[in-house]
């Protein structure tokens, strides 16, 4: 297994999604999920070699996470394994996207804590992603913030807010972080679902804070912000099946577009054609991506090359 190119750091999640049951009638199946999970996944099915840095229980919902992960050729030396129970998370479709429900009262990962935190971390490593559920509440959001902090000056740090609005107890509290991580960022990945619980001007706030802001808009593309300039990009026309995951797929295509192009470095310095070649590969993966359920990210070969 290489040594990490890219360390996803938060949360891995055992997701519950609707099935329907051996024998008729409706319930849940159990698939491995989170955003850093998700992210590290799908970097690795791009051919580019990915660290999770997390809790991982050991109990059979946490050992299922890891032997996904490492299956898929993840790297799990930076995690930290611990008795606390795996954090499970109830997806649900509803009108405009999907309703999560996290149980993660005293689990592995709601307990992660500065402690747990790697150092140093790998001579490998370019880039750090941060995101998600794992960013609520603490002591593992502290912890997120104090890794970011850490690798700042010399690593690349992605951040993708993903906020989860049913999960969010203290929201001022929560803003902030979000804040001070987007002002330590070199990316920032935020979705129209984002930027309408920050509020009215949360997209000028964050171009003001990172050097690159990308912003997901579904089935209408993305759009890259940087410096004065602006560049939206279509997303193809796909049937959706399910769309979880799609934000942590296109996160990893993007990256790894970078990767392969050796532009993983600070200061962010990149070209506007090498920047929409990397915008429509992450478009094509998280579309590609959401015509199957789960979140199923393509390996680089299997990368549709429609626009």
């Amino acid at each position: 297994m290489s040594d990490p190119l890219i360390l996803c750091c938060g949360e891995a999640v055992l997701d519950m999604v609707p099935a329907t049951l051996v024998g008729g009638g409706a319930g849940f199946r159990p698939v491995p999920g989170g955003g850093a999970l998700n992210c590290a996944v799908a970097l690795a099915r791009q051919g580019v070699a990915a660290g999770f840095v997390g809790a991982l229980s050991s109990d059979p919902a946490g050992a299922r996470l890891a032997a996904h992960m490492q299956a898929e050729g993840v790297s799990l030396e930076l995690a930290t394994r611990t008795d606390h129970p795996c954090p499970l998370a109830l997806a649900q479709p509803i009108a405009g996207g999907t309703r999560f429900d996290l149980y993660d009262s005293g689990s592995a990962g709601a307990l992660y804590a500065a402690s747990d935190l790697p150092d140093p971390l790998p001579d490998s490593t370019r880039a750090l992603v941060f995101g998600g559920i794992s960013l609520i509440a603490s002591p593992a959001a502290e912890a997120f913030e104090t890794l970011a902090r850490r690798g700042a000056d010399t690593r690349l740090i992605w951040l993708d807010l993903n906020i989860r609005p049913g999960l969010v107890r203290a929201p001022e509290r929560y803003r902030a972080r979000l804040m001070r991580m987007a002002a330590l960022a070199d990316v920032v990945k935020v979705s129209d679902e984002d930027l309408c619980w920050l509020g009215p001007g949360a997209l000028d706030d964050l171009r003001r804070l990172a050097p690159l802001v990308l912003h997901t808009r579904g089935e209408d593309g993305a759009t890259a912000h940087w410096a004065t300039q602006s560049l939206t990009l279509p997303a193809p026309r796909v049937q959706a099946v399910d769309t979880v995951g799609a934000g942590d797929i296109f996160n990893a295509a993007v990256l790894a577009d970078l990767a392969r192009s050796g532009l993983l470095a600070k200061p962010l310095d990149l070209p506007e054609p090498t920047l929409r070649a990397a915008l429509a590969h992450g478009i094509r993966c998280a579309s590609d991506s959401v015509t199957r359920p789960g979140a199923d990210a393509p390996k680089e070969k299997e990368t549709p090359c429609a626009p």
